[in-house]
């Protein structure tokens, strides 16, 4: 009888340990299948970052910009008196 329950309750631990790996395994699965995708979209990311570094370099600028005929002006230096030059000035002429 005892002989019985011993067995018994070694199949049970068995069985339990066979259940935790199998466990372990499908969890370790399922964090390399997530990492592998964390590195494609790693890839996917630097590509997109390259691409839009190119789209929005000078020169790709300047070349979209002779295509669609833009008129693109230097920017004109204007002189613009502040309120604190202002100020200052009429308390000098005071």
């Amino acid at each position: 009888m005892r002989l019985a329950l011993v067995i018994i309750a070694l199949g049970a631990i068995a069985v339990s340990m066979v259940q935790i790996r199998r466990g372990e395994t499908t969890a370790r699965h399922e964090a390399q299948s997530l990492q592998r995708r964390q590195v494609s979209l790693r890839r996917r990311l630097w590509d997109q970052q390259i691409r839009l570094g190119q789209l929005t370099g000078p020169q790709e600028l300047r070349r979209r910009a002779g295509r669609m005929v833009l008129r693109l002006d230097r920017p004109v230096a204007r002189r613009y008196r502040l309120a604190a030059v202002r100020s200052r000035d009429e308390a000098g002429r005071k």
